[in-house]
């Protein structure tokens, strides 16, 4: 099952009972996880936002503290889920004790970091100050005597030149001691000043700098040896608690949650009011689970319905349906591009299924390289193995499975282009050789064949995945100068085909969503007005122009058809601006200007063909000059060895370069393509996610009606 292609169905839910209940309808509504809530609007009159439960700060607080302890450790929750009631078992007061404790470990931690920072400081200026000689005491104190104590640059102009009596000068190179009476001060402060003095702060303490210096190592080491050891108690903790810490965190995250739900939640004095949207599926499991909570619940299923005005009019303050992504199947990787640009109005269809198809379509046509492919494929296998299957890491494992959506399609078609890592493998048939004779190369099938030159053996293997070793060159020709080939020559021979059918792809997708967009227009939209007006007018003009310039390019003669074609969809798309407010005047203007609009739309789609050769080309360029240039020296032997093993680095390089730039460019292109050409002939990013309230577990199992 690809999967829906419309969103899923939802309904209003209105949910009220005694407020001393509050709590136990909110732990139902959060392990549900099943209800959109709606916030509490202020103009409700006689309700009131509802509070947090009264452990609501005694939760915080522990919160806060496994948190701390989690961000610290690398603990690692339990491999198999545990009941709700063995969490909270686990989470008693001994393993809360022991929490504590290990908080008191860590702020121990810190104090010891901070100290061994201290000493270390304090031991680099002792270690400056030892080679004075003077005891630690008498450098500094006094009340009758100044002290300086520093580092010149100039040492020597404090040497040179001649001092008052009573000035006592130490120095060892760049290090001085002076020592004067007041009187002196000022001066010495100017001859210090122009040496390039600066001070140090002499740390406290008494006699030897030197048994200074090993006291304080002392000190570090059994700082250093105390860290150790709680490092190794912490470390010895957390492999045979850590996974206890991990249920511990996520109990009280969930506890935490739902003591905080009731802020929204309107309530009276005496009675709560639940407000929210479910999904269709799941509503009687919603209904039977509050039941037991809520005297009164009521449940209404929205319908989309046909818009009685314009998308600008008719504003309402009642809340809009959120949009919840119906079941994709094997197209949820692509709920990754659908989300990126944001979700439909409620009702509308879903471009997510229709992505799966179109999305590695373009993509492979431009990368179309059977190594690049596989390489896609190996990331997203990878991907898909470095993160468990759990709702945490869904995103990411989504994305894993496009890697290989899209390599698996790289695959297809660089099997169809006979490309490897950037080589043409197969033979290419040079039809115009009417005989065997007259053919200077291979003769096989009625056609003669030029064998691909320069190509390694690791990659010419290939010729036997392909019937008669590649000596072969089914054409279909289709109306309208199309044309399929197999194998399918996109650097040489079948270019111009490859142009061809990249425009056509652009049509064919331009009319997609076209229908879609009428499809819309139909069932919620503006009904049949809006999808004849709106979208039906674009696919004449797109059919009409298609045949217009077909027949201008082929007979260089005017299609009178076609031409008519784009005038009635002109026509009508003038009555579809009109509805939307626009003058009649600036209608008949603007509607031959978003036409000639719709012409680079399809045009873009050229670039499905012109990305993927400058892919080819760089790749190509790497196999011409390095790998080329590897074997030789390969075969040359001596220094030729060392160049080739060079070259050879280098053309590995220019082919990761080529996959991660293969990997990124056609992703850019072919997200431009869905979300600026494609999408805006039908999607508008207006609804709101569906986004149920509730906590995710995942190493706790919940019973989801208690």
């Amino acid at each position: 099952m690809v999967g829906e292609y419309t969103n899923k169905r939802v309904g209003r839910i209105i949910a009220a009972g005694s407020r001393s209940l509050i709590d136990d309808a909110v732990k139902v509504i959060s392990r549900l996880k099943a209800i959109h809530m709606n916030d509490y609007q202020d103009d409700q009159d006689g309700f009131n936002l509802g509070t947090p439960s009264e452990n609501n700060d005694v939760l915080g607080n522990q919160l806060s503290t496994y948190r701390s302890i989690m961000a610290q450790t690398e603990a690692k929750g339990p491999k198999e889920t545990v009941t709700l009631d063995e969490a909270r078992n686990i989470i008693n007061d001994d393993f809360t004790n022991t929490v504590e404790s290990l908080v008191q470990m860590f702020s121990r931690m810190d104090e010891i970091r901070d100290e061994i920072n201290n000493s270390s400081s304090e031991m680099e200026i002792l270690a400056l100050l030892e080679p004075l000689g003077i005891d630690l005491d008498l450098l500094g104190g006094y009340s009758s005597i100044a002290s300086f104590v520093g580092v010149c640059l100039k040492p020597s102009l404090i040497t040179e030149i001649k001092l008052p009596e009573g000035v006592l000068v130490a120095n060892n190179q760049d290090l001085v001691a002076v020592f004067c009476t007041p009187q002196h001060q000022a001066m010495i402060s100017s001859v210090l000043e122009s040496a390039g003095f600066q001070p140090l702060e002499i740390p406290e303490g008494e006699g030897a700098i030197s048994e200074l210096i090993e006291h304080v190592s002392e000190s570090k080491r059994e700082l250093s040896g105390e860290l150790a050891s709680i490092e190794s108690k912490i470390e010895q903790w957390t492999g045979e608690h850590g996974a206890e810490l991990c249920v511990g965190l996520e109990l009280l995250e969930m506890d935490f949650s739902e003591s905080e739900a009731p802020v929204k939640i309107a309530v009276t004095d005496h009675t709560f009011v639940i407000d929210g949207w479910v999904t269709d599926d799941r509503s009687e499991e919603v209904i039977d689970a509050l039941g037991p909570y809520c005297q009164h619940i009521e449940y209404e299923p929205v319908k989309p319905t046909i818009s009685n005005h314009h998308h600008h009019e008719g504003h309402t303050s009642e809340p809009k349906p959120p949009v919840a992504f119906g079941d994709h199947g094997a197209s949820a990787p692509m709920e990754l591009l659908t989300d990126a640009i944001g979700r439909s109005d409620y009702g509308k269809m879903d471009p997510t299924v229709f992505m799966l198809f179109s999305y590695p379509l373009f993509f492979g046509l431009m990368l179309g390289d059977m190594a690049y492919g596989l390489l896609t494929i190996s990331l997203g296998i990878f991907v898909r193995r470095s993160f468990p299957d759990d709702n945490a890491d869904q995103l990411i494992r989504y994305f894993g499975m496009l890697l290989i959506y899209i390599g698996t399609a790289t695959v297809f078609f660089g099997y169809l282009y006979g490309e490897f890592a950037g080589f043409e493998f197969l033979p290419h048939a040079y039809p115009k050789y009417a005989t065997e004779a007259a053919c200077n190369y291979e003769w096989a099938n009625g056609a003669c064949y030029k064998l691909a030159e320069g190509v390694p053996a690791w990659a010419s293997w290939m010729t036997a995945l392909y019937p008669d070793g590649g000596k072969i060159h089914y054409v279909l020709e289709l109306p309208y100068d199309l044309t399929l080939a197999y194998p399918f020559h996109r650097v040489s021979s079948d270019l111009m085909n490859l142009i061809v059918i990249a425009i056509y792809i652009g049509v064919f997708h331009l009319m997609v969503g076209f229908v879609l967009g009428a499809i819309d227009e139909f069932r919620v939209g503006h009904g049949w007005q809006g999808a004849l007006y709106g979208k039906f007018s674009w696919m004449i003009i797109m059919v009409g122009g298609f045949m217009f310039c077909y027949d201008f390019y082929k007979e260089d003669s005017i299609h009178l058809p076609g031409l008519v074609l784009v005038s009635i969809g002109l026509v009508l798309l003038v009555v579809h601006l009109m509805h939307e407010g626009l003058p009649l005047a600036i209608s008949i203007i603007l509607a031959p200007i978003e036409a000639i609009g719709l012409l680079s739309s399809t045009l873009s789609y050229i670039r499905l063909f012109a990305v993927g050769i400058v892919g080819v080309k760089i790749a190509y360029a790497g196999n011409d000059m390095l790998y080329s240039a590897a074997m030789e020296g390969f075969q040359d032997g001596g220094t030729g060895i060392l160049i080739g093993a060079i070259a050879l680095i280098g053309w590995f390089g220019v082919q990761m370069f080529a996959w991660v730039l293969g990997l990124v460019s056609p992703n850019i292109h072919a997200v431009r393509l869905h979300f600026v050409e494609w999408m805006k002939q039908f999607y508008v990013a207006e609804g709101e996610p569906f986004d149920a309230f509730g906590f995710e577990e995942r190493f706790i199992e919940v019973d989801k009606t208690t």
